[in-house]
């Protein structure tokens, strides 16, 4: 319905600024833009390109307009008897993939458990009703669409974001801390005193508090990759067992490309993103001790160990690490490059998925939520198995540590209370409704439905087809992931330039000079940032100066 403006105001005839409506209005408040439209409005509006109106009052009617709702009645709808949603009666909820209505991966029935928690919740309660919606995404989930809403304070009151994406916003008031919430008992699951020892894997827990120290989300589940791989290829390719070392994974991939099938891929590309994380730890793990110079903290040091946080990475490419000086960073670039050979040809635009299903693809390295996938196409007509990354050993380089290989994965759905349960009276309503999502028996009903992450909330059963990635989740996280580390025009340019270094289009030493100048501007752009105090991490590092020293190559 297209609203007519001068059935809302009648503009005043004097101190009118030149401002053009379609300045402010967009969609369907547009007015129409001619002199019919115009006519008696205002003296001034005989110009069709330059009518004149006042700033504060187009504003005042947007506001006014968004309010009464009146873009989305149909002049034949009878208006909503329910309560108004941000009046405390419901409670929105954006539960991502969980959602009513979504079909995880595309195939398969639409998930509903969600739906039927809801409805069970409120029926116990008698409180608000929960309302699902999905965060708009306009490019980033945590885009300018949330971020409008919660300036205005009208954002869903529940939200799945990461953690990562909300700490730089913790001091504007917008995200409920929930401590105090998570020392409470939850009364939906016998015997727990406290919500937050209900979680499975605490040390996740731990790293997802903010640099505040205090925890602004709960992670309800896990997700973790894996590579998925077709028996009957590699049986008829004469690879015996699953690769246990990287040399006899090339060796078994090798032996597949000569049957004449792609070895080996991953959706997106992600294996180059993933796989130098990878190969890096295990390349570094032997000095990765000395090289954390800002250690992580004690309740999350089971889940990331020593990873290095984006400034630590900073600092030590300031000494000299992740250079041409450095062999173990030229090393991990050169084994990257050599895996990508098994590869599918073309990276970017081709369907790994498709290729694994109709059987041309031996290997398929994609997260937890293929599973759901694989196992629901009726027309797989292969056995496939779950394995993982095998390790780097001697055999492949001299810094290969023999160490099992770290994971990628993490926490998936993180749910965040906005400030719009405080200024819709309904907190602890959505307190009582997460602990109700999060008791066992009910989270396992909504992940065993979807079937792509595993329940983090002890007591809680796992489908057994997602069993090894529970298994794989086991081992230590990542030391650092690279291109996440990065930001704005520099990840851009490193994404950019892997692609066109492991496509052939540049060569060993001329990518990490590329990789060099581009680090050199990613450090300046952030030295005056809160977190970047190299002074603080000098200390630290001067523990270790002599012995860290000795890994680089002298300055040529």
């Amino acid at each position: 319905m297209v609203v007519r403006w001068e059935a809302i105001f009648k503009l005043p005839s004097e101190d009118l600024p030149n401002y053009p409506l379609d300045v402010y209005l967009t969609g369907p408040w547009r007015i129409r833009d001619d002199r019919e439209a115009c006519a008696g409005l205002h003296p001034n509006c005989g110009d069709t390109l330059g009518m004149r109106y006042s700033r504060s009052i187009v504003v005042a009617c947007l506001a006014l307009a968004f309010l009464c709702g009146c873009s989305g009645t149909q002049e034949n709808e009878a208006p909503s008897e329910s309560a108004p949603e941000n009046s405390g009666a419901v409670i929105r909820v954006d539960l991502n993939l969980y959602t009513p209505g979504t079909i995880p991966q595309g195939i398969g029935d639409p998930v509903n458990v969600s739906q039927e928690l809801a409805d069970e919740w409120h029926a116990k309660r008698g409180g608000p009703k929960i309302k699902y919606q999905i965060l708009v995404n306009t490019g980033s989930s945590e885009g300018e669409w949330l971020k409008t809403q919660l300036v205005g304070g009208i954002a869903p009151e529940i939200v799945s974001l990461n953690a990562e994406v909300v700490w730089p916003d913790v001091d504007k008031g917008w995200f409920v801390p929930l401590d105090e919430f998570l020392e409470r008992p939850n009364p939906y699951a016998p015997g727990n005193e406290h919500w937050l020892d209900l979680f499975s894997n605490q040390a996740l827990m731990g790293a997802k508090r903010a640099p505040d120290g205090k925890l602004y989300c709960i992670s309800i589940d896990i997700v973790e990759t894996g590579i998925f791989y077709n028996k009957g290829l590699l049986e008829k390719a004469g690879v015996t067992s699953i690769p246990q070392t990287w040399a006899e994974m090339d060796d078994a991939l090798g032996k597949l490309a000569e049957l004449g099938v792609t070895p080996m891929t991953s959706a997106g590309n992600l294996a180059s993103d993933w796989g130098q994380d990878i190969i890096f730890e295990m390349l570094y793990r032997d000095i990765l001790p000395r090289m954390d110079v800002i250690p992580s903290r004690a309740d999350a040091e089971g889940y990331l160990g020593h990873y290095l946080e984006a400034s630590e990475a900073g600092f030590l490419f300031t000494k000299g690490f992740f250079t041409r000086r450095d062999p173990r960073w030229r090393e991990m670039n050169r084994i990257l490059k050599e895996w990508r050979r098994h590869w599918a040809r073309e990276l970017k635009n081709s369907d790994p998925v498709r290729l694994f299903l109709t059987g041309r693809l031996g290997m398929f390295w994609d997260g937890s939520w293929f599973i759901r996938r694989i196992a629901t196409d009726p027309y797989v007509d292969f056995e496939w198995g779950v394995t993982y990354i095998p390790t780097l050993t001697k055999a492949t380089s001299r810094f290969g540590s023999g160490t099992p290989a770290t994971v990628i994965g993490g926490a998936a759905i993180q749910l965040h209370v906005t400030n719009s349960a405080n200024l819709n009276g309904n907190l602890e309503d959505c307190i009582d409704y997460l602990m109700y999502l999060t008791a066992p028996q009910n989270i396992e009903r909504m992940t065993s439905e979807a079937l792509v992450f595993i329940p983090n909330i002890k007591g809680a059963r796992m489908d057994e087809r997602l069993a090894p990635f529970g298994d794989i989740f086991r081992r230590q996280y990542c030391a650092i992931k690279w291109l996440e580390s990065m930001d704005g025009k520099y990840k851009k340019y490193w994404r950019r330039m892997l692609d066109y270094y492991l496509n052939d289009g540049v060569e060993l030493d001329e990518f990490l000079a590329m990789l060099e100048d581009n680090f050199a501007g990613w450090v300046q752009s952030h030295r005056e940032e809160e977190g970047w105090d190299f002074d603080l991490m000098e200390k630290a590092w001067a523990q270790n100066a002599e012995a860290l020293s000795r890994e680089l190559e002298p300055v040529s």
